[in-house]
C-alpha cells in the first residue's frame, strides 16, 4: 500500500499530543482517527489524560514502551502493530518493552480481533505514530547542535549528525522532544518499503518464551487477592429459561460459599441466559457441587435449535432460491436438465463449537458501582455494550483489562462468558469472581 492510498482511507480527523514523563521521558500519544465527535468533546479537559490511540514513551535511558491496543489471540498482533511504531521510529528492537491496553474505544478508537483487519486498519496509524516521533526527536537534538534538522540521521534509537561526527540517544533528548508542537500525522514522512529495519523481519513473539516457559498470562490465569471460582449451570438446550431451583444441596456441598439463581434476558447469544451460578474455593469444588441441583427448565424456546432444525431450514433455503450465485459461466441448468446422468452429493457444515485451547473464562469484582473485568475477549467494546444492555452498568463504570486469549476461531466475539461473570460479580459485591466454563458448557 502507497503512502497515499493509505492516506486516502483516513477519513477523519488526526492528533498528536507529547507531555514530559516523570524523570525526564517523553510521552507521545497519537490518534489515527478518533471515532467522530469524540475529539471536540475532550478538548479543552487538560486535568484527565489526553483520550487518544496510541501511546508512545521514551525514558530517559532510551527505553521505548510501546502500548498494544488491539485483542492477542494467537494471530500475533500484540507484536505486530508495536512493530509499525518501533520501525518508523527508528529504535532498535530490544529497546522496546510492549504493554497491553486496557479497553478505552475514546483513547484507542476500535479494538477488536476479527476478520484479519487489524494490521490493514492500523498500518497508517502506527507507522505515522512511530514518524511523528521520530520528528520531533530530530528536532530536539537539532535545536541541541544548532544546527537543521534535515543534516540528521537515525539508527538504533540514536541521532547523528554526520558532518560533526556527534551522536546522542532518543532518552537524551526527549525530555526537549516532549515541549515541541507535534507534526502533522497526514505529511510527517514515511519510510519506504526497502527501508525497514523491524517490519518484515523474522522478530519473536513478545510473549512466546513466557508462553513455553509456562507463565500465567491468559485471562484463565488471572489471580486476585480473596478469589472465588464459580460455574453456570445452564438450560440443556439453546433458550432456555429458568423456572425454578432447588439449591439447598448445592449451598451444603464442599468448599461452596454461595449459590445463585440469575434471571437474564433469554438471549444466550448476545445477551445473558438464565442460569444458576455455584461459586466455591475452587473451580472442582464448584463444578461437583453442579450435581446436587435439582432445576426446572422452560425448554419451549428451544425446539427451533436442533441440528435436524438447522439442516431442514437450510434445504428450505435452498429449494427457494435464496442463495446468491458468486459465479456463473454458461447454463449449468440447462446442461444439468438435458444430460443422461445425473449424479449429486450433498455437503454440509455441521453447527459445532469452535473450540479454543483455553477454555471460556472472564474474572470480575463489583464494587462500589464500579466493576472490573479481566477478559480473554475477540470484541471487548461490544462486551461493554452488552453489559450496559443487559445489567445496565454503564461502560464508563467499567474497567476492562484485556488478557491474552488461548485461540479465538470467532468464538469469543460473543460475550457470553464476560456478562455472566459480571452478573455474578454483581450478586456478591466486593469479591473478585473467577467464571470458568468446562469443555462441556462449551461444546
Amino acid at each position: 500500500m502507497s503512502h497515499e492510498q493509505a492516506a486516502a482511507d483516513l477519513t477523519r480527523r488526526t492528533v498528536l499530543k507529547a507531555s514530559l514523563l516523570a524523570g525526564g521521558g517523553l510521552a507521545l500519544e497519537a490518534l489515527i482517527p478518533l471515532p467522530a465527535g469524540v475529539l471536540d468533546a475532550r478538548e479543552g479537559k487538560t486535568a484527565a489524560p489526553p483520550q487518544l490511540s496510541a501511546f508512545v514513551s521514551i525514558a530517559p535511558d532510551g527505553t521505548v514502551t510501546i502500548v498494544s491496543k488491539n485483542p492477542e489471540i494467537g494471530q500475533g498482533i500484540k507484536t505486530s502493530l508495536p512493530m509499525m511504531v518501533a520501525d518508523e521510529l527508528d529504535c532498535d528492537w530490544s529497546q522496546v518493552r510492549i504493554a497491553q491496553a486496557d479497553v478505552d474505544q475514546k483513547r484507542y478508537g476500535e479494538q477488536s480481533a476479527g476478520g484479519s483487519t487489524a494490521t490493514p486498519k492500523n498500518w497508517l496509524p502506527m507507522r505515522q505514530t512511530g514518524a511523528a516521533a521520530r520528528a520531533m526527536l530530530l528536532q530536539a537534538a537539532a535545536m541541541k547542535w544548532r544546527v537543521d534538522a534535515g543534516e540528521l540521521s537515525t539508527a538504533k534509537g540514536h541521532i547523528f549528525h554526520r558532518a560533526t561526527g556527534r551522536s546522542v540517544s532518543y532518552g537524551e533528548v526527549a525530555s526537549v522532544a516532549a515541549t515541541l508542537a507535534p507534526p502533522d500525522l497526514e505529511t510527517v514522512p514515511l519510510k519506504e518499503p526497502g527501508q525497514f529495519t523491524i517490519i518484515g523481519k523474522p522478530l519473536v513473539g513478545i510473549d512466546s518464551a513466557r508462553i513455553v516457559e509456562g507463565q500465567p498470562i491468559f485471562g484463565v490465569d488471572t489471580r486476585l487477592p480473596g478469589m472465588l471460582y464459580a460455574v453456570y449451570e445452564v438450560a440443556p438446550a439453546h433458550g432456555g429459561r429458568l423456572v425454578s431451583a432447588d439449591i439447598k444441596a448445592a449451598k451444603l456441598a464442599p468448599g461452596v460459599k454461595h449459590v445463585v439463581p440469575i434471571i437474564g434476558n433469554g438471549d444466550a447469544d448476545t445477551g445473558l441466559a438464565d442460569g444458576v451460578a455455584i461459586v466455591a474455593s475452587n473451580w472442582w469444588l464448584a463444578n461437583q457441587a453442579r450435581s446436587k441441583l435439582a432445576v426446572d427448565w422452560d425448554l419451549s424456546a428451544a425446539k427451533g435449535h436442533s441440528s435436524s432444525v438447522y439442516r431442514a431450514k437450510a434445504d428450505a433455503a435452498i429449494a427457494a432460491g435464496a442463495g446468491t450465485d458468486l459465479r456463473l459461466d454458461g447454463d449449468p441448468a440447462a446442461k444439468l436438465a438435458s444430460s443422461a446422468q445425473r449424479i449429486s452429493a450433498r455437503y454440509d457444515y455441521p453447527f459445532i463449537a469452535h473450540a479454543t485451547i483455553e477454555p471460556q473464562n472472564c474474572t470480575a469484582r463489583y464494587k462500589k458501582g464500579r466493576l472490573e473485568i479481566w477478559a480473554p475477549s475477540q470484541t471487548p467494546q461490544r462486551g461493554l455494550g452488552t453489559l450496559h444492555t443487559v445489567l445496565g452498568i454503564a461502560s464508563d463504570a467499567v474497567t476492562l483489562h484485556l488478557t491474552r486469549a488461548g485461540g479465538g476461531f470467532g468464538r469469543r466475539l460473543m460475550n457470553d462468558y464476560m456478562v455472566q461473570v459480571a452478573a455474578i460479580a454483581k450478586a456478591i459485591p466486593g469479591v473478585p469472581i473467577q467464571l470458568i466454563w468446562s469443555r462441556e458448557d462449551d461444546i
